[in-house]
Formats: structure tokens, C-alpha cells, sequence
């Protein structure tokens, strides 16, 4: 007699010791779908896109992207997260005290030390 067998994977966040998150959607998968690494795209995206249209004022770069300028600076900050950072946000692994909001809000630091000594 012939056994079937079928694999069910159930989408699961596990909050760990020390604070930590982790995310996983599926055996093996390395692109963790979170808000943070959704908001981490969508600022390289939009900084690839600046860099290719060197002639728009950020008012026209906004009209364009359908966006709003106070989105927008909000949202480049993340193109200057330290790589440590962007590195745990796109596996999944933040502290509980980082959330979209806060890095959307705050006002980041430039070095890359401080950032780290904030966000991990």
C-alpha cells in the first residue's frame, strides 16, 4: 500500500529571547516578507529611480511616484541604514523596539555605529 504524504508550512513569527523577531514564510526562503523589508524595497527603488532622472525637483519626482514629499524623505532614510541593519531587516531578525513607524518618524543618525546601537 502506497502512503501519501503532503508537507503544510504554516506562516510563523516567534518572538525570542531578548526582544527578538523572527519571520518565516516558507522552509528556505530568504526574502522575509515584513513591513520593514517592503519599506526597505520600496526606498531602494525609489532612490534607483532619482538617480535615473537626475533632472526632477523632488516636487516632480513626487508627482510622478504618486507620492507625497514627506513620505518621501521619510522613506529615503532607509536607503541609509547601516548594511548590518538592512541585512536583519531582509531576514527577518529585528529587535521588538524597531517598527516601520519609528524609523519613518525619528530622525536616523548618519553613523552607522549609532544606528546600531539604537536599532539592534
Amino acid at each position: 500500500m502506497e502512503s501519501l504524504q503532503q508537507e503544510i508550512f504554516i506562516p510563523l513569527r516567534i518572538n525570542l529571547k531578548k526582544g527578538q523577531k523572527a519571520y518565516y514564510s516558507k522552509p528556505g526562503d530568504k526574502n522575509i516578507d515584513t513591513p520593514l523589508s517592503k519599506i526597505l524595497v520600496k526606498a531602494y527603488i525609489l532612490q534607483k529611480r532619482l538617480i535615473e532622472n537626475p533632472g526632477l525637483n523632488q516636487a516632480k519626482f513626487c508627482k510622478l511616484n504618486k507620492i507625497s514629499p514627506r513620505y518621501f524623505r521619510a522613506i529615503m532614510q532607509f536607503n541609509f541604514l547601516s548594511p548590518k541593519i538592512k541585512k536583519r531587516i531582509m531576514e527577518g531578525w529585528m529587535p521588538k523596539n524597531v517598527s516601520t513607524q519609528q524609523i519613518l518618524t525619528s530622525k536616523i543618525p548618519l553613523l552607522w555605529k549609532e544606528q546600531e546601537e539604537i536599532f539592534v
